[in-house]
Protein backbone atom coordinates (compact mmCIF):
# COMPACT_ATOMS: atom_id res chain seq x y z
CA UNK A 1 0.00 0.00 0.00
CA UNK A 2 1.26 3.80 -1.00
CA UNK A 3 1.89 5.56 1.74
CA UNK A 4 0.67 9.09 1.50
CA UNK A 5 2.17 11.51 3.57
CA UNK A 6 6.71 11.59 3.76
CA UNK A 7 8.60 11.37 7.26
CA UNK A 8 10.27 14.25 6.04
CA UNK A 9 10.74 16.46 3.01
CA UNK A 10 12.71 17.87 0.24
CA UNK A 11 11.57 20.81 -0.99
CA UNK A 12 10.13 24.22 0.64
CA UNK A 13 9.88 23.82 4.24
CA UNK A 14 6.02 25.25 4.19
CA UNK A 15 3.92 21.64 3.57
CA UNK A 16 0.41 22.17 2.66
CA UNK A 17 -1.75 19.14 2.66
CA UNK A 18 -0.18 16.84 -0.08
CA UNK A 19 1.74 19.38 -1.74
CA UNK A 20 5.01 21.46 -1.56
CA UNK A 21 3.84 25.34 -1.12
CA UNK A 22 5.81 27.63 -3.13
CA UNK A 23 8.89 29.47 -2.21
CA UNK A 24 9.78 33.11 -3.02
CA UNK A 25 12.11 32.62 -6.54
CA UNK A 26 14.72 34.70 -4.46
CA UNK A 27 18.70 33.25 -4.89
CA UNK A 28 19.77 30.97 -1.83
CA UNK A 29 22.34 32.99 0.18
CA UNK A 30 24.44 29.85 -0.41
CA UNK A 31 24.18 29.72 -4.33
CA UNK A 32 27.61 30.43 -6.02
CA UNK A 33 28.32 31.86 -8.91
CA UNK A 34 28.21 29.82 -11.77
CA UNK A 35 31.05 29.59 -14.70
CA UNK A 36 30.30 29.24 -18.20
CA UNK A 37 32.34 25.62 -18.31
CA UNK A 38 30.28 24.10 -15.08
CA UNK A 39 26.92 25.43 -16.88
CA UNK A 40 27.40 23.54 -19.84
CA UNK A 41 29.05 20.48 -18.21
CA UNK A 42 24.98 20.87 -16.23
CA UNK A 43 23.73 21.11 -19.53
CA UNK A 44 25.10 18.11 -20.51
CA UNK A 45 24.59 16.04 -17.81
CA UNK A 46 20.67 16.24 -18.26
CA UNK A 47 20.55 15.97 -21.71
CA UNK A 48 22.36 12.90 -20.43
CA UNK A 49 19.52 11.84 -18.03
CA UNK A 50 16.96 12.71 -20.50
CA UNK A 51 18.24 9.57 -22.56
CA UNK A 52 16.60 7.24 -19.83
CA UNK A 53 13.33 8.48 -19.37
CA UNK A 54 11.00 5.76 -20.69
CA UNK A 55 7.33 6.20 -21.32
CA UNK A 56 5.35 5.34 -18.52
CA UNK A 57 2.03 2.64 -19.63
CA UNK A 58 -1.50 3.40 -17.78
CA UNK A 59 -0.89 0.13 -15.61
CA UNK A 60 -0.60 -0.33 -12.39
CA UNK A 61 2.74 0.95 -9.74
CA UNK A 62 4.38 -2.28 -9.87
CA UNK A 63 4.51 -1.88 -13.52
CA UNK A 64 5.15 1.92 -13.86
CA UNK A 65 8.19 0.88 -11.24
CA UNK A 66 9.55 -2.06 -13.63
CA UNK A 67 10.08 0.73 -16.06
CA UNK A 68 12.68 2.72 -14.01
CA UNK A 69 15.95 1.71 -14.53
CA UNK A 70 17.05 1.30 -11.03
CA UNK A 71 14.33 -1.31 -10.38
CA UNK A 72 13.88 -2.94 -13.99
CA UNK A 73 15.95 -5.67 -12.65
CA UNK A 74 14.18 -6.58 -9.50
CA UNK A 75 11.55 -9.36 -8.84
CA UNK A 76 7.66 -9.05 -8.70
CA UNK A 77 8.44 -9.24 -4.89
CA UNK A 78 10.63 -7.29 -4.72
CA UNK A 79 9.04 -4.22 -6.65
CA UNK A 80 5.83 -4.38 -4.50
CA UNK A 81 8.70 -4.05 -1.36
CA UNK A 82 9.47 -0.68 -3.22
CA UNK A 83 6.22 0.20 -3.86
CA UNK A 84 5.41 -0.04 -0.30
CA UNK A 85 8.25 2.33 1.15
CA UNK A 86 7.45 5.17 -1.75
CA UNK A 87 5.15 8.24 -1.22
CA UNK A 88 2.92 9.99 -3.52
CA UNK A 89 3.90 13.55 -3.94
CA UNK A 90 1.59 15.95 -5.84
CA UNK A 91 2.31 19.28 -7.34
CA UNK A 92 0.25 22.29 -8.57
CA UNK A 93 1.55 24.21 -12.01
CA UNK A 94 4.64 26.18 -10.92
CA UNK A 95 5.64 24.72 -7.72
CA UNK A 96 8.68 24.29 -6.73
CA UNK A 97 9.62 20.36 -5.66
CA UNK A 98 13.05 21.52 -4.54
CA UNK A 99 15.35 23.92 -4.66
CA UNK A 100 19.19 24.28 -5.33
CA UNK A 101 21.71 24.22 -2.21
CA UNK A 102 18.69 22.15 -0.19
CA UNK A 103 20.07 18.86 1.46
CA UNK A 104 18.40 15.77 -0.84
CA UNK A 105 16.38 13.68 0.64
CA UNK A 106 14.49 11.64 -2.05
CA UNK A 107 14.33 9.99 -5.70
CA UNK A 108 11.51 11.80 -7.45
CA UNK A 109 9.90 9.65 -10.43
CA UNK A 110 7.15 11.32 -12.62
CA UNK A 111 3.75 9.71 -12.94
CA UNK A 112 2.42 12.31 -14.80
CA UNK A 113 3.27 15.84 -14.98
CA UNK A 114 6.03 17.93 -16.32
CA UNK A 115 8.77 18.94 -14.42
CA UNK A 116 11.79 21.76 -15.26
CA UNK A 117 15.17 21.38 -14.17
CA UNK A 118 16.73 25.00 -13.68
CA UNK A 119 19.18 27.11 -12.30
CA UNK A 120 18.60 30.84 -11.40
CA UNK A 121 21.20 33.61 -11.34
CA UNK A 122 19.93 36.47 -10.49
CA UNK A 123 17.52 37.89 -13.33
CA UNK A 124 18.26 34.64 -15.14
CA UNK A 125 16.75 31.36 -15.71
CA UNK A 126 18.74 28.77 -17.45
CA UNK A 127 16.61 25.43 -17.84
CA UNK A 128 18.87 22.26 -18.00
CA UNK A 129 16.27 20.05 -18.70
CA UNK A 130 12.71 19.53 -19.01
CA UNK A 131 11.24 15.87 -17.68
CA UNK A 132 8.12 14.02 -18.65
CA UNK A 133 5.92 11.19 -17.46
CA UNK A 134 8.21 8.23 -17.04
CA UNK A 135 11.62 10.15 -16.05
CA UNK A 136 13.54 10.79 -12.54
CA UNK A 137 15.51 13.21 -10.93
CA UNK A 138 17.19 13.50 -7.88
CA UNK A 139 18.69 10.27 -7.43
CA UNK A 140 21.87 11.33 -5.72
CA UNK A 141 19.92 12.21 -2.46
CA UNK A 142 19.58 8.29 -2.70
CA UNK A 143 23.65 8.43 -1.52
CA UNK A 144 23.32 11.61 0.72
CA UNK A 145 22.22 14.68 1.93
CA UNK A 146 24.05 16.88 -0.42
CA UNK A 147 22.72 20.09 -1.52
CA UNK A 148 20.73 20.00 -4.72
CA UNK A 149 22.74 21.51 -7.82
CA UNK A 150 19.53 22.41 -9.23
CA UNK A 151 15.93 23.75 -9.00
CA UNK A 152 12.73 21.11 -9.89
CA UNK A 153 9.91 22.85 -10.67
CA UNK A 154 6.92 21.36 -11.99
CA UNK A 155 5.73 23.01 -15.30
CA UNK A 156 1.90 21.48 -14.73
CA UNK A 157 -0.09 19.49 -12.19
CA UNK A 158 2.30 16.48 -11.23
CA UNK A 159 1.96 13.37 -9.53
CA UNK A 160 5.15 11.60 -8.57
CA UNK A 161 6.51 9.03 -6.53
CA UNK A 162 9.62 10.06 -4.13
CA UNK A 163 11.47 7.25 -2.68
CA UNK A 164 13.39 8.54 0.36
CA UNK A 165 17.01 7.83 1.52
CA UNK A 166 16.18 7.05 4.96
CA UNK A 167 13.59 4.77 4.22
CA UNK A 168 16.02 3.15 1.45
CA UNK A 169 18.60 2.33 4.64
CA UNK A 170 16.11 0.87 6.71
CA UNK A 171 15.12 -1.37 3.32
CA UNK A 172 18.88 -2.85 4.39
CA UNK A 173 18.03 -4.28 7.60
CA UNK A 174 14.45 -6.09 5.83
CA UNK A 175 15.74 -7.00 2.64
CA UNK A 176 19.42 -6.31 2.02
CA UNK A 177 19.25 -8.16 -1.13
CA UNK A 178 16.84 -5.99 -2.83
CA UNK A 179 18.67 -2.61 -0.96
CA UNK A 180 21.95 -3.61 -2.52
CA UNK A 181 20.34 -4.25 -6.08
CA UNK A 182 18.73 -0.64 -6.25
CA UNK A 183 22.21 0.79 -4.83
CA UNK A 184 24.31 -1.22 -7.39
CA UNK A 185 21.87 0.08 -10.18
CA UNK A 186 22.48 4.07 -8.88
CA UNK A 187 26.25 3.04 -8.59
CA UNK A 188 26.20 1.85 -12.48
CA UNK A 189 24.24 4.43 -13.67
CA UNK A 190 26.03 7.31 -11.97
CA UNK A 191 29.14 5.72 -13.67
CA UNK A 192 27.69 5.70 -17.17
CA UNK A 193 26.36 9.02 -16.78
CA UNK A 194 29.31 11.00 -15.58
CA UNK A 195 31.23 8.56 -18.30
CA UNK A 196 28.55 10.38 -20.97
CA UNK A 197 29.06 13.73 -19.57
CA UNK A 198 32.83 13.56 -20.09
CA UNK A 199 32.74 12.21 -23.52
CA UNK A 200 30.11 15.02 -24.31
CA UNK A 201 32.66 17.77 -22.89
CA UNK A 202 35.45 16.73 -24.85
CA UNK A 203 32.78 16.84 -27.88
CA UNK A 204 32.11 20.10 -27.15
CA UNK A 205 35.47 21.61 -26.63
CA UNK A 206 36.95 19.61 -29.78
CA UNK A 207 34.14 21.54 -31.43
CA UNK A 208 35.28 25.26 -29.54
CA UNK A 209 38.82 24.47 -30.90
CA UNK A 210 37.39 24.04 -34.59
Amino acid sequence: MVQKSPPNHDGPPNHVGGTLASKPRGMSSSVKPMSGRKLVADKLLWETLERWKRSSPELDRIQFLKTVPFFNELSHRQLKTVSDIVFERHYETDELIFEEGQPGAALFLILDGKVAVELRRENHTTTLAILEKGAFFGEMALLNDAPRSANARSLERTYTLALYRNDLSRLIQRDPQTACQIYRALASMVGDRLRSTNELMETEISTDKV
